[in-house]
């Protein structure tokens, strides 16, 4: 669940490398998403089809920790916490996929 935020919060940063920083700041969003926060009988990690939203999370962490530790590109360090969001949001990706159908015959 952590890595598809984790490695867009490093491209969107502009930083050289992931620190240990961004990556504990990655984990503790993770952790907060957690629904056995709100119900100790939920699972640890959040649902897998919350993943779009888990990773968009997890990545405004990272970018946010790159900026406050000044490891953020120069662009990225002037923006602030909406500005951060705003740019995950512009790059961040979800996949469409179409519905398919069986056909027996293999005729479509």
């Amino acid at each position: 669940m952590i890595y598809p935020g984790l490695g867009l919060g490093a491209i969107v940063s502009g930083a050289r490398e992931l620190s240990d920083n961004m990556i504990i700041a990655g984990a503790q969003r993770l952790a907060s998403l957690s629904p056995a926060l709100k119900d100790p009988d939920e699972a640890l990690l959040p649902d897998f089809g919350d993943a779009p939203s888990v990773n968009f999370e997890v990545a405004v962490a990272v970018v946010q920790k790159a900026i406050d530790d000044g490891t953020a590109s120069e662009s990225v360090k002037k923006l602030n916490k909406d500005e951060v969001r705003k740019r995950v949001k512009e790059i961040h990706w979800e996949p469409v996929y179409g519905n398919y159908e069986y056909d027996e015959n293999g005729e479509e």
